[in-house]
């Protein structure tokens, strides 16, 4: 566009392109292409009040529904309908309660005593309707002042004072009466339409599928949908209300029941762990379990905190369960050297025995004899029966030498295996894909950490991070490669942080990392230089080369701040880090 063009110059062109689009030449389409040709930019007066009413509107309802309302009336060309929603944002005329009025007449009727009203049934009922009516000054006026006249009238049960209607509603109300109950159509405004749906919607996505284990509520729940959904007059609205008040106090009962039977499983399984401790005393392999047992069940349920413990309870069994069985098939094998040993004892002993008859035998033959010769063969045996005596108690001494070797091999294994078994109960706080640590000793470590910083006043950050497009690795490449990953990516980040920090799984794809005697800066530095190594160390998926990129958000800890707050914070900065292209690492506020 030349930059020398009048409005006239601009509204001919205007007119020109108008034509060779073949639009008609109506105000807003002229508006439009001029803005164009004039490079400018105007904004609908409409769509700015609307935009400042739907700010208004986060603290008085009446401007929100406002905000809906009058851009749909605008584009519609509805101007009546766009006038009418424009005089609501003038001040209230004449026909609107004044709060003075409002106040004198409360206070006055607070002091009256009305049949089947009591005082604390008035401060209950003016309660409930600041609570519900508090953010529109002007509508809580309205109920206000309709719930005076209701108490005057005597006519309005304490159930419906907090919705007192409006003087449109009631005269709306009075004209209706005279029609049946059955044929009194509920008013169909957005606002009640809005409040069926999330009624029915609550029953169906929220209610009833907690309540699959409790058959009869579950059944009842799905009547009340059912009549939710076919509720079409006043009639069938009051009816559904008397239903919900009856389930709302069996659902109460429930909950109350299911909550004792919690506590009561709880105490069950603290009775067993405890017993199990007395049970087994010498058997210290189980002291890793209990103890992580009780640690569970000494802190407020966490469904996350039983999913990792199960997991590590199910790897500890496993490795435990393959060494019990080799410690169980090396203590039958020292049994079977002690038998054998006592066996072996006993055919010396016998051997033995025979040997001392064989002597007596040759003295009782020597004496007796006279022969020479004979003396010669007597001597030749005895030669040979000691011989044999000396080779059995040789093989006896290497067979006791032997079984006196197998045996300490035997023990020497079996204390092997004891060793590692007690290990495998300590490190039961690691997560047992990555081999790092997870959720409990994760926990233990913020507790050690976040002590030795207040011991040596020494600053201290933590950073979380997330492995970048995790779920389209997962399902290009499988999830057996994506368990890879993860192994991959824990090894690259042990070897590349410092000694004194600590890598632990949070869940998923997620790690956090503990930095002692770090600053918010540092700990930038350092997960930058963790970014920089995944970054050399590339990760192989038969044969090929895939890069794995991470995002990462870290926070240095504040006076005084728990580890779920500082890790709330870092979790704040890895979602700006995400959002803000991936791969790289930000600062908490």
């Amino acid at each position: 566009m030349e930059q020398n063009q009048t409005p006239i110059d601009i509204a001919r062109h205007a007119l020109k392109t108008l034509a060779q689009r073949k639009t008609a030449p109506t105000p807003d389409n002229f508006r439009k292409v001029y803005d164009e040709i004039a490079g400018v930019k105007t904004e609908d007066l409409t769509q700015v009040l609307a935009r400042l009413l739907k700010e208004a509107g986060q603290r008085r309802p009446k401007f929100a529904r406002l905000a809906a309302d009058l851009p749909q009336a605008a584009a519609n060309s509805d101007w009546p309908s766009v006038e009418k929603h424009l005089r609501q944002l003038l001040p209230a005329g004449a026909g609107t309660a004044s709060w003075s009025d409002v106040v004198r007449e409360l206070v006055r009727e607070m002091e009256v005593s009305r049949p089947g009203i009591t005082i604390g049934k008035k401060k209950e009922s003016v309660e409930r309707v600041l609570v519900n009516f508090g953010a529109d000054a002007e509508v809580l006026a309205e109920k206000l002042a309709g719930l005076v006249a209701s108490w005057k009238s005597g006519g309005m049960a304490t159930e419906t004072l907090s919705n007192a209607p409006t003087e449109a509603a009631t005269a709306t109300t009075a004209k209706e009466k005279t029609a049946p109950a059955t044929e009194l159509p509920v008013q169909a405004s957005v606002t009640a339409s809005l409040w069926r749906d999330m009624l029915i919607r609550t029953l169906e996505f929220g209610l009833i599928s907690q309540l699959k284990y409790v058959p009869e509520l579950a059944r009842q729940s799905e009547e009340l949908l059912a009549q939710a959904r076919e509720a079409k007059t006043e009639k069938d609205v009051a009816r559904l209300g008397d239903a919900f008040k009856a389930f709302w106090f069996k659902l109460e009962m429930n909950s109350d029941a299911q909550f004792r039977l919690h506590e009561e499983l709880l105490q069950l399984l603290r009775l067993l762990v405890d017993n199990m401790s007395e049970l087994v005393v010498d058997d210290s392999w189980l002291h890793g379990q209990t103890a992580m047992i009780r640690e569970i069940i000494s802190k407020p349920m966490d469904i996350e905190m039983l999913y990792d413990a199960e997991s590590s309870l199910k790897e500890l069994i496993f490795k435990q369960g393959k060494l019990k069985h080799g410690l169980m098939e090396a203590r039958d094998t020292l049994k079977q050297m002690a038998s054998s040993f006592i066996e072996r004892l006993a055919e010396m002993t016998e051997s033995t025995g025979d040997f001392h008859k064989k002597i007596e035998n040759y003295h009782a033959k020597i004496s007796a004899t006279e022969d020479i010769a004979e003396i010669n063969i007597i001597l030749d045996g005895l030669m040979q029966d000691t011989r044999s005596m000396q080779l059995d108690t040789l093989r006896a001494h290497e067979n006791f030498k032997q079984s006196q070797e197998d045996v300490q091999q035997a023990e020497k294994r079996i204390q092997q295996m004891t060793e590692e078994i007690n290990q495998l109960s300590a490190v039961a706080h690691q997560d047992y894909l990555t081999g790092t640590l997870n959720r409990r000793g994760m926990d233990e470590a913020f507790e050690r950490e976040f002590n030795r910083s207040e011991r040596s006043a020494t600053p201290i950050s933590v950073a979380m991070l997330d492995i970048d497009h995790f779920k389209k690795l997962n399902d290009t490449l499988g999830h057996d490669a994506g368990d890879t990953a993860l192994v991959h990516l824990a090894r690259v980040v042990k070897t590349a942080l410092r000694p004194t920090d600590v890598l632990a799984r949070y869940g998923g794809e997620e790690f956090i990392i503990i930095l002692p005697a770090t600053d918010q800066a540092e700990a930038i530095t350092v997960m930058t230089r963790v970014q920089r190594e995944l970054t050399k160390n590339f990760f192989l998926h038969k044969n090929e080369r895939v890069l794995i990129t991470f995002s990462a958000g870290v926070a240095q800890r504040k006076d005084q701040q728990s580890p779920e707050e500082v890790v709330k914070r870092a979790d704040a900065a890895l979602y700006n880090a995400k959002h803000a292209g991936r791969n790289r690492v930000l600062a908490a506020d």
